[in-house]
């Protein structure tokens, strides 16, 4: 299962690059990789904060620490931004949704950030950077050629990093998520249920291959942080209502299905602990080009 951004429910898949199996189009990923911002703020409400280990690990590890020159790709509403500024990094933040680049601006405009808003492939950047991250963002880039280009950008001895919030996680079923699939089941009966469905984050030959491809980046390191998402109602409608294949749906099966959402939520009390994973791969930038 590999039609979500990070959902090991299929039938909450998101914004990944892949379907079934295959490939997406460029014309079908470039449509999808915009869908968030045409409605910004519903994003803003309903994306959850990155866990605090993984900033943790980028300081430990990948060199984030004050005056560091950090590019950004795909920043959205700043989820990755803020605590990125908060370390005291330097941050080329590049988004190519307007209405999500206007938030993060509104939000968290400093002398240390500069917003571009811009496709990544199509940005003309100077300079070298410290570390490069990519938060629940990587698989929206062309896997031929956006390794070498953030190579490109990144300094001998510096780093890459790219992580993903996995929204379920099958090691850890839930009845709540068994109730959900019952809904997947009746609006969307085509995708797999969580139980049996497998996100492309966790593909890890995928993506040591990719961040390795053309021998810029060294080995590939690979780490899993465990959490729990308190939902409300309100908070899974939004955050739903992100995932593209819930936006692509017709307008009244959208409205069910966010409707049975939000009052399965109350079913449970009011709030649900939802399992997440936050799945994040490190590489350095080798000292010689290939």
């Amino acid at each position: 299962m590999d039609d979500q951004e990070s959902d090991l429910d299929t039938s909450a898949a998101q914004d990944v690059a892949v379907t079934g199996g295959s490939m997406m189009s460029d014309t079908t990923r470039a449509a999808r990789r915009m869908s968030f911002n045409a409605d910004a703020l519903t994003y803003q409400r309903g994306r959850p904060r990155y866990p605090d280990a993984i900033f943790d690990l980028l300081t430990e590890r990948c060199g984030l620490r004050p005056g560091a020159r950090v590019l950004e790709i795909g920043a959205g509403t700043g989820l990755a931004t803020g605590p990125l500024l908060a370390a005291g990094a330097h941050v080329v933040a590049v988004e190519p949704g307007e209405s999500l680049a206007a938030i993060l601006a509104a939000d968290l405009a400093c002398d240390r950030l500069e917003i571009i808003v811009s496709d990544f492939e199509a940005v003309d950047l100077p300079g070298r950077f410290d570390l490069a991250v990519a938060a629940t963002a990587l698989h929206w880039l062309d896997p031929a050629t956006s390794t070498a280009k953030i190579a490109g950008l990144v300094r001998p001895g510096g780093w890459l990093a790219a992580w993903w919030n996995e929204f379920g996680d099958r090691k850890r079923p839930t009845l709540f998520r068994d109730r959900l699939d019952e809904v997947y089941h009746d609006l969307l009966p085509a995708e797999t249920g969580y139980r049996d469905s497998r996100s492309h984050v966790l593909d890890t030959d995928r993506w040591c291959g990719q961040l390795t491809t053309g021998g810029y980046f060294g080995d590939v390191s690979v780490e899993i942080i465990e959490w729990n998402q308190i939902l409300t109602a309100q908070t899974a409608r939004d955050q739903w209502s992100t995932f593209p294949n819930i936006a692509e749906l017709a307008p009244p099966k959208r409205a069910e299905f966010l409707t049975r959402l939000g009052s399965l939520v109350d079913e449970f009390g009011g709030q649900v602990a939802d399992p997440r994973l936050t799945v994040i791969y490190t590489a350095q930038r080798v000292h010689s080009s290939p």
